[in-house]
C-alpha cells in the first residue's frame, strides 16, 4: 500500500495541500487576497477550536471578523453530526455553517460556494485533515491549506507574524 502514496502518484497529488501552516493565525491572508482569493472555507473541529468546540474563542472570532472586514467571505464546513446547538447559536448567522458536509464529497463544498456566491478558483479550504479537507478541496478545484490540529486555546500563545507559504 506504501506505493499508492509515493510522491508523484495520483493519491499523493490529491492529498498534498497547496500550502501549510501551524495554525489559522499563521496564514498569510494578505498574500491570498493579492492572489485573488476572496473566500475562506474553514473546517471547524481542531481547526477553529480545540477538539469539538461548542463556541469559537474570542481570538478566533476576532480573526474571522477582521478577515471579513478586509473583504473575505467566510464559511465553515464540518462533518460534525452531534453537539451542534451551541456552536450554531454562538455563530448566530455571522458566518454560514454547513454541518454534516460529507467531506471529501464535492456536494458540501459546492453548497457552501453557492451560498457564498463564489467560484472554486477564488476559494481556499483551511483544515487539519488531508482525507477530508485537502482531498475534498482538490476534488472541488479549491486551493487548500493544511493546518496542524489545534492543541490549545489560541488565546494562550503569542500572535503570529503570518509567514506561511501558500503558493500552488
Amino acid at each position: 500500500m506504501g506505493a499508492l502514496f509515493e510522491k508523484g502518484t495520483l493519491m499523493h497529488r490529491l492529498l498534498e495541500p497547496d500550502g501549510a501552516a501551524a495554525t489559522i493565525f499563521e496564514i498569510d491572508y494578505d498574500r491570498l487576497f493579492a492572489d485573488g482569493k476572496r473566500v475562506l472555507l474553514y473546517d471547524l473541529d481542531n481547526t477553529l477550536g480545540v477538539g469539538k468546540p461548542d463556541r469559537l474563542t474570542p481570538r478566533v472570532e476576532e480573526l474571522l471578523q477582521e478577515l471579513s472586514s478586509k473583504g473575505f467571505r467566510i464559511g465553515i464546513l464540518s462533518n460534525r453530526r452531534w453537539k451542534i446547538d451551541a456552536i450554531v447559536s454562538s455563530l448566530s448567522g455571522r458566518f454560514p455553517l454547513h454541518l454534516r458536509a460529507g467531506k471529501p464529497a464535492r456536494r458540501g463544498f459546492r453548497g457552501m460556494l453557492s451560498d457564498l456566491g463564489a467560484d472554486p478558483r477564488e476559494a481556499v479550504m483551511i483544515g487539519d485533515r488531508r482525507l477530508t479537507d485537502v482531498l475534498g478541496a482538490r476534488r472541488s478545484g479549491i486551493h487548500s491549506i493544511l493546518v496542524e490540529k489545534m492543541r490549545a486555546d489560541p488565546g494562550d500563545g503569542p500572535r503570529s507574524s503570518g509567514t506561511t507559504s501558500t503558493s500552488r
